[in-house]
């Protein structure tokens, strides 16, 4: 019973994990393979040999099944079996169930839980590296249905003053950190100039209104997914809708500044749209904003806190129904 307490908790991510988002080029989680793991986690909790343990029948509360899963998931888990550790297929299809559980517990659990597994990779440095490369491919990758900065920020902060870290990768993890608490969500958001077309000159903080979210999209003129994105934006009537009412205003903005790109930029932006470039390419220059791969959204309230960062279609839009 408990184990299908477990199960349903994977479900929705199962369905994610087995399509292409979720994949690296490395070995991707086969949906047939998905299929066996939760019959297997019905029939006994026994998934590819690794032992899932059984939630407490005393407890029953989702958040704190959620929570147990988290902290107890990794229990049998022999991170000096360096075969399995260096199976794709295997370690992916764990991290995917494993992450999937997160939304459900408490922040503290959650911190809890990321800084028991990273103790117990302890057991072989190849093994610790391992999960914080299969952490950083699941929870940072553009491609990642999956991608959720704030929980690699668990991962980076269990890591930040371990020993088991080289100094490369010690510098990478503490610029992602850095990356992380830059305009992160529920801070201050940076200001920064834009130059319109026209010539004007404004800033993200002068085109504050109060009651009206700002979506800023950070695009380049000649990224070929920038203009699909912003043609999925421009054709949605959601969005469309929300702009004319006044709710959102749209500022498409070059982060780089080059002049003469974006000059020879002739895409027709959606009316109410104000469409702009960095100056002397600031924005790109001075690392103003984490910019992982354009495009790159960001949602700014009337008082220029940040509301949401490198925000998905999906999050952008559902915000947008919340209003």
């Amino acid at each position: 019973m408990r184990i299908c307490v477990l199960t349903s908790l994977f479900v929705g991510a199962m369905l994610a994990v087995s399509c292409s988002d979720a994949r690296s080029a490395g070995g991707a989680v086969k949906e047939n393979s998905v299929a066996e793991a939760d019959s297997a986690l019905v029939d006994g909790g026994h998934v590819d040999d690794l032992v899932i343990p059984e939630v407490p029948l005393a407890i029953s509360e989702p958040e704190a099944v959620a929570g147990y899963v988290l902290m107890h998931y990794w229990d049998n888990m022999d991170f000096t079996d360096t075969a399995r550790v260096a199976d794709d297929a295997f370690m992916e299809r764990h991290f995917a169930r494993y992450l999937s559980a997160f939304p459900y517990a408490s922040p503290d659990d959650a911190r809890k839980a990321v800084a028991g597994l990273m103790k117990r990779a302890e057991a072989d440095t190849a093994a610790y590296h391992r999960v914080m490369d299969v952490a950083e491919r699941f929870l940072t990758s553009p491609n990642s249905s999956m991608r959720d900065e704030e929980l690699y920020y668990l991962f980076l902060s269990a890591v930040d003053s371990s020993p088991f870290l080289d100094s490369d990768r010690r510098v990478r993890v503490r610029a992602q950190i850095e990356d992380v608490k830059k305009n992160r969500r529920g801070t201050v958001a940076t200001d920064f100039a834009i130059v319109c077309r026209d010539g004007s000159r404004t800033s993200l903080y002068k085109e504050a209104a109060e009651g009206q979210l700002r979506m800023v999209l950070f695009y380049d003129p000649e990224c070929e997914h920038c203009h699909e994105i912003m043609s999925h934006l421009a054709a949605s009537e959601l969005l469309g809708e929300a702009v004319a009412a006044g709710m959102i205003k749209v500022l498409a903005v070059y982060p780089d500044g080059d002049a003469e790109i974006w000059a020879e930029d002739d895409t027709a932006m959606p009316q109410g749209w104000l469409c702009g470039m960095s100056p002397e390419g600031e924005v790109a220059e001075k690392d103003l904003y984490t910019l992982p791969a354009m495009p790159v959204i960001y949602v700014m309230t009337p008082d220029n806190t940040v509301l949401l960062k490198d925000a998905s279609l999906p999050e952008l839009f559902g915000l947008i129904e919340s209003l």
